[in-house]
């Protein structure tokens, strides 16, 4: 089995209007045998919705290459006319149903900003849990597999597998024995596969959890009415799609899992048809930092 991971936002404390309210680190499992269909299909759709690469002349190469950016979906689902959004919810329909066709499932963890910056390795932890989900898929399925994240700088790269390497090889045994490698990194351009993956998190779970958890920030340019429209269309297929199971311990585990620093609302409230309830609590204004100045 094969795991690709994208992330959309960053760790960045909440100072601006432009800053993005949440971070998510997400993608897709596939089963190796199924990549080649789930590939193939997917460039398709590409073909289907951008009608130039449908050319006689195309080369493959040019069609593996040309991204279908889950940003630039977000932001023709906040500011596109109605034409352009009704395309891209056709879009990413066909795209869940691409995953859903071919056994796939999404996994992910969405950590919503609060008061407080979140943590220096939070990307690191983000990965190590998503290995665990990864790792117990792997057991029921008795099977192998690796994680292959979209890269970013070896800087950042580096830290982020870091720990889960540091775990495999520790005395006392390895916490994730069905991983035939700590996670590596791939560029989108060159796996098909991170591509779907950035499309799952950031043009489906990003705006979700905007829409979900930070209504009650003000001037947020990542606050959207039309974010709850992709909400509501999109969530039951997205829960179907999940990896759901149960725990050593008897407890549901799996799935998409959030981490509400902003008002400690559950998971399932990313699913749920009403936004935050403003009356709960306060509105709140991002404003800029404090600037020292000097006596």
């Amino acid at each position: 089995m094969l795991c690709y991971l994208d992330e959309s936002g960053d760790e960045q404390a909440l100072r601006t209007p432009t800053d993005p309210p949440v971070l998510v680190i997400a993608g897709i499992v596939v089963d190796h045998q199924q990549l080649r269909g789930l590939v193939y299909d997917f460039l398709q759709l590409k073909k289907k919705f951008y009608p130039a690469l449908s050319e006689s002349g195309i080369q493959l190469s040019e069609l593996i290459t040309y991204e279908i950016k889950g940003r630039d979906l977000r932001k023709n689902i906040r500011s596109g006319g109605r034409n352009r959004r009704r395309a891209v919810f056709s879009l990413i329909a066909d795209t869940l149903s691409i995953l859903e066709q071919h056994n796939a499932k999404i996994v992910g963890e969405i950590h919503v900003k609060g008061d407080e910056p979140l943590r220096r390795w939070i990307y690191a932890e983000i990965v190590a849990g998503i290995a665990g989900q990864f790792e117990a898929q792997l057991r029921a399925a008795q099977t192998i597999g690796t994680m292959i994240l979209d890269a970013r700088t070896k800087a950042k790269n580096v830290p982020a597998v870091h720990r889960l390497t540091t775990q495999r090889f520790k005395s006392g045994g390895n916490p994730y024995p069905r991983l035939v490698e700590s996670p590596v990194f791939g560029h989108s351009d060159a796996h098909v596969a991170l591509q779907i993956a950035d499309i799952v998190a950031s043009a489906l779970l990003f705006p979700m959890a905007c829409y979900a958890y930070s209504q009650c920030l003000l001037d947020n340019v990542h606050l959207n009415e039309q974010y709850g429209e992709l909400r509501e269309r999109f969530a039951t297929k997205m829960r179907l799609l999940e990896h759901r199971y149960t725990s050593a311990n008897g407890a549901h585990a799996g799935g998409i899992v959030v981490r509400d620093h902003l008002n400690n609302q559950s998971t399932l409230h990313l699913y749920c048809e009403r936004p935050f309830d403003h009356e709960r609590r306060d509105a709140r204004r991002v404003l800029p930092p404090a600037i020292d100045v000097a006596p």
